[in-house]
């Protein structure tokens, strides 16, 4: 058995019987990311094109990457860091899915990611292609959306069509209420995909002299319970003058941010904002302990970076 510093495995899970542990052999050299990590060492692990559950106990934080070499004793797999191994360049995971470095592929690859889905390259393939067309004559922002749109209907297991494209993408960012919005999101929010579990829920809202609707994105994860991410997009219209505002706020670890997407703010809004939300978010209990508290920012909700580098083979 090989130890780190004398005394720590680093990684250890149950060896299944599938194609994700079988192909392993003793001594593979595998890229891997902790994708989350709780506070009794439990982790999920990206490699091999798979995810897997197991334990940590070493240095190892969530969101590292790194190559890790493979032990297999009886039914069980042990990763351990190589020593002076370097972090693979972040082109590598495009090269080895055959697709240009650009930022439509980098909004695809951050949605698998995400949602810690296996990257699968017929699949990015798909939406890459489907979305090729649309994203000549679009914005940065048009083409985030539609990648995330595309492949949130690519991982529901759903052919991808203008139609449907269509309904989802305005159900997600119209910023307004249509009679076919509940249907088609109702349909989306009963099929899951491989990993973690994307929830869209279209609203509506009156007040006094505005009227609020957008959706409402929650990322879950089924089996552990947990909420991993939240995004809320929602359209103001002002009465009597009818002026729209469009934000989008966002939690996602123990990160709130906010931003309106339609006009840029100034730094004395933005601050008298961050401490009016900081005070919200105090009186909703997320500040109980230091160690809980949330820091609120002004600016687009974090990205999900692709991993370094993966190893694609099943």
């Amino acid at each position: 058995m090989i130890y780190t510093d004398g005394t720590k495995l680093f990684f250890t899970a149950s060896r299944r019987a599938d194609s994700a542990s079988m192909s392993l052999k003793n001594g593979d050299i595998v890229n891997a990311k902790i994708l989350s990590l709780k506070t009794d060492g439990a982790a999920r692990i990206f490699f091999n094109g798979h995810i897997f559950e197991g334990n940590v106990s070493g240095a190892l934080k969530e969101g590292d990457s790194l190559k890790m070499r493979v032990i297999i004793d009886s039914d069980r797999v042990f990763l351990l860091p190589e020593k002076g191994s370097e972090t693979s360049s972040s082109k590598d995971i495009f090269s080895k899915l055959g697709l240009p470095q650009n930022e439509l592929i980098s909004n695809i690859i951050a949605f698998f990611t995400a949602t810690e889905t296996r990257l699968d390259e017929k699949s990015i393939n798909r939406i890459f292609n489907f979305l090729q067309k649309k994203a000549a004559k679009s914005s940065l922002k048009e083409k985030e959306r539609g990648a995330f749109a595309a492949s949130l209907i690519e991982s529901k297991g759903l052919e991808l069509s203008d139609e449907l494209f269509s309904q989802i993408y305005a159900a997600i960012f119209g910023g307004g209420r249509d009679k076919n919005d509940d249907e088609v999101l109702e349909m989306i929010n009963h099929l899951k995909g491989e990993g973690l579990h994307w929830i869209i829920l279209p609203f509506e809202r009156e007040f006094d002299s505005s009227k609020a609707a957008g959706s409402l994105a929650l990322l879950l994860d089924i089996g552990l319970k947990e909420l991993k991410s939240l995004v809320l997009r929602c359209n103001f219209k002002k009465e009597p003058s009818g002026a729209d505002e469009s934000w989008i706020f966002s939690l996602h670890d123990k990160e709130f941010t906010f931003m309106r997407e339609d006009a840029e703010l100034s730094k004395k809004e933005k601050e008298d904002l961050e401490k009016l939300f900081t005070f919200c978010l105090k009186e909703s209990g997320f500040f109980d302990s230091e160690a809980a508290s949330v820091f609120v920012r002004y600016g687009e909700p974090p990205k999900f970076d692709p991993p370094p580098s993966v190893d694609l083979r099943v």
